[in-house]
């Protein structure tokens, strides 16, 4: 493989040198790993960013609660972020960035008033200590058309209060030892709602040109210059396009950006999207690898500041980036939750084996709880995961190829143990590699923890199936079993005609479709086969008993939702099936509860109804192996049918335990 040479060069941000173009990009709320409730600094939070740094980035973007009393909005949302509200807090972050300066590696921290985009947590969890906070303001207030929240219009006074709150907090995170500040100027937060015609109504000075709406941002920026001297790198976040009707696009960034340079930061980093379109700023599965870079390298030709970009990239793909000029640092953030090694790594030329993000969206789906990680079970964990070597050594036979077996036979060889799997078919990954065989990305979790096996020395038996006279010839110490799940049908008349197939059969190319298409179930396989369908040119309408979606993460609800909503898909929530005939299928949808209950009978035309009614455990060979091994276990889809994330860290305990 080629070596990764520009990853690797230094980069300057104004006068402030890092080794290489590798930036830890900043955590929201939703990947919380604890500080206290008053945002002093913590182990856990500690030894969460020391592995990066260890790691090998050469910067980290930290978000930080910085602005004081009666700005301190991030406050609402709890502990996770370290705070320098205060200069009492000045001594915990400097312990945070002299640990980051013993790996050499540079620290930036965040300052961010949060404006509007509260007001709905602080509805939901009313800020008891900070009572002031209630009281959220906005270029332009306005009830919250979900909530009725009021929101409260700023005036220009309190703008120039919020200024100067900005200006002491930049003069605090430098006396805490930061190398760089980083104004968040984007994602929804109240300088983009200064930015955004679509947020910004105002009149006055503040308001309607594209030059009066970035007053406040420029007014930051000339504020914190002024707080931190000529020498100290600003960095800018803003946003390349909000992709919304009405806010800010390409050609508005351009111009934004331009003034910003003008204003004296040091460098720009080019992200995307406010709440609404959350998903542009995190892309999962269903989205293109770097697709904000576009973004990034159009804003580049028009200014001489570094430029930062960000969104789905990993090592070589950051790689390409930087060898086409499109943008001067590679900024990643779910790519190193998930290997935090992956800079040695690919330095070293290692890159098959650094652990990929699989952009599940799993670590963002429990906001407000300790963010964990699909692929690297030890995300938040660092202080107190561990692989330790076996005290027994013993032999075990793992059955099943899906992601909870591969990962229990990897940790358990990695302990030592002597470990053998089986696989029924001729390829492995189980469920997940349905998913992996028709979109770019999840495929990587199957080649990696295949590698890894390999490595640590698994020996890996395909297309053999496994009985339990073949466990007593084998005599292992243990068994485990993996053997996933299997589709259910639907018990409704008709359904077991020439017209219905299941949604696997579907997705691995072994079951014809018609041009026009029923697919009864509206969770995550059904919604899968829908676009899987839907993109090869079928006619698609999905049927579901509850909610479009239903449990899917709110970012890739917003990215698979987008995607079936090109592509034509037609939705009927609350429906039932009442029969399936050759031409079509009999439904009923309800509206209401009992007793009083609204249904409305009707008819969908189609060719083909396609089935994704859930699955059910497969694990006979635990009953038949009673008696036969000391030890048999059940893990993944085999005990209960879950996702992913379950399926990998049943295996990962499984193969500590054992």
């Amino acid at each position: 493989m080629k070596p990764l040479v520009k990853l690797f060069e230094p980069g300057k941000i104004g006068t402030l040198e890092l080794k290489n173009r590798i930036i830890f990009g900043p955590l929201g709320r939703g990947f919380t790993f604890a500080t206290r409730p008053e945002g002093f600094l913590t182990d856990r939070l500690l030894a969460f960013y020391e592995a990066r740094a260890r790691g090998g980035v050469g910067m980290i973007q930290l978000t930080v609660s910085a602005l004081g009393r009666p700005y301190a909005t991030g406050l609402v949302f709890g502990p996770g972020s370290l705070s320098i509200v205060d200069d009492q807090h000045i001594d915990s972050a400097r312990r945070f960035t002299d640990a980051m300066h013993a790996h050499d590696c540079k620290v930036s921290f965040q300052l961010t008033h949060h404006g509007s985009v509260i007001a709905r947590a602080v509805q939901a969890r009313p800020p008891t200590e900070y009572p002031e906070l209630m009281r959220v303001v906005a270029p332009t207030g306005k009830r919250d058309t979900v909530t009725g929240f009021e929101t409260h219009t700023l005036t220009i006074g309190e703008i120039e209060g919020i200024i100067e709150a900005f200006g002491q907090g930049a003069r605090r995170g430098k006396a805490a030892g930061f190398d760089a500040v980083r104004i968040q100027g984007c994602h929804g937060y109240l300088i983009h709602q200064f930015l955004s015609p679509r947020t910004n109504q105002r009149t006055d000075e503040y308001g309607g040109s594209l030059a009066n709406r970035a007053r406040f941002a420029i007014q930051v920026i000339k504020r914190v210059r002024a707080e931190v001297g000529p020498g100290f790198p600003i960095i800018f976040r803003m946003n390349g396009d909000d992709f919304l009707e009405g806010g800010i696009r390409l050609d508005d960034a351009v111009q934004h950006a331009r003034l910003f340079e003008q204003a004296g930061v040091d460098a720009l980093d080019v992200s995307s999207g406010p709440f609404e379109t959350h998903h542009r700023q995190f892309p999962m599965i269903y989205q293109a690898f770097g697709g904000l870079v576009p973004l990034a390298a159009t804003i580049k030709k028009a200014v001489s500041v570094p430029v930062i970009t960000v969104g789905k990239i990993d090592a070589l793909l950051g790689e390409r980036v930087l060898e086409k000029g499109q943008a001067d640092f590679i900024q990643m953030a779910r790519a190193l939750m998930a290997d935090p090694d992956l800079p040695n790594k690919a330095r070293e030329g290692r890159v098959l084996d650094i652990r990929q993000c699989i952009y599940c969206g799993h670590c963002q789906h429990r906001a407000g709880q300790y963010a964990d990680c699909t692929v690297n079970m030890a995300l938040g964990k660092e202080l107190e995961y561990k692989l330790e070597p076996a005290v027994r050594k013993k032999a075990v036979i793992v059955v099943g190829g899906g992601p909870a077996g591969m990962q229990a036979a990897l940790t358990l060889a990695q302990r030592g143990h002597r470990v053998s799997l089986y696989e029924r078919s001729d390829r492995l990954g189980g469920q997940w590699a349905i998913l992996a065989s028709h979109r770019p990305g999840p495929g990587s979790l199957i080649r990696y923890l295949q590698r890894q096996m390999e490595q640590a020395g698994v020996t890996v038996n395909m297309g053999r199936a496994v009985s339990a006279a073949m466990v007593r010839q084998a005599k292992p110490d243990a068994v485990i079993v993996a053997t996933g799940a299997a589709p259910v049908g639907l018990d409704v008349p008709g359904s077991d005609g020439a017209n219905v197939v299941l949604a696997t059969d579907v997705l691995t190319g072994n079951a014809k479709v018609g041009q026009e298409v029923v697919v009864v179930g509206g969770r995550m396989v059904g919604l899968d086969s829908a676009l899987y369908l839907a993109e090869h040119g079928k006619s698609v309408a999905v049927l579901t008993r509850s909610q479009i979606g239903r449990d899917i993460g709110h970012n890739f609800k917003l990215s698979l939702m987008e995607a079936l909503i090109k592509h034509k898909v037609r939705f009927y929530p609350d429906s039932t099936v009442d029969s399936i005939t050759p031409k079509g299928v009999n439904a009923n949808w309800r509206s209401g509860k009992p007793p009083a209950v609204d249904s409305v009978f009707f008819f969908l035309p189609c060719d083909t109804v396609v089935l994704a009614t859930g699955a059910r455990s497969v694990n006979g060979l635990v009953a038949e192996l009673a008696g036969v091994v000391p030890e048999v276990y059940t893990i993944g889809d085999s005990a209960k049918v879950r996702d992913v994330f379950e399926a990998m860290h049943d295996g990962d305990e499984i193969g500590r335990r054992l």
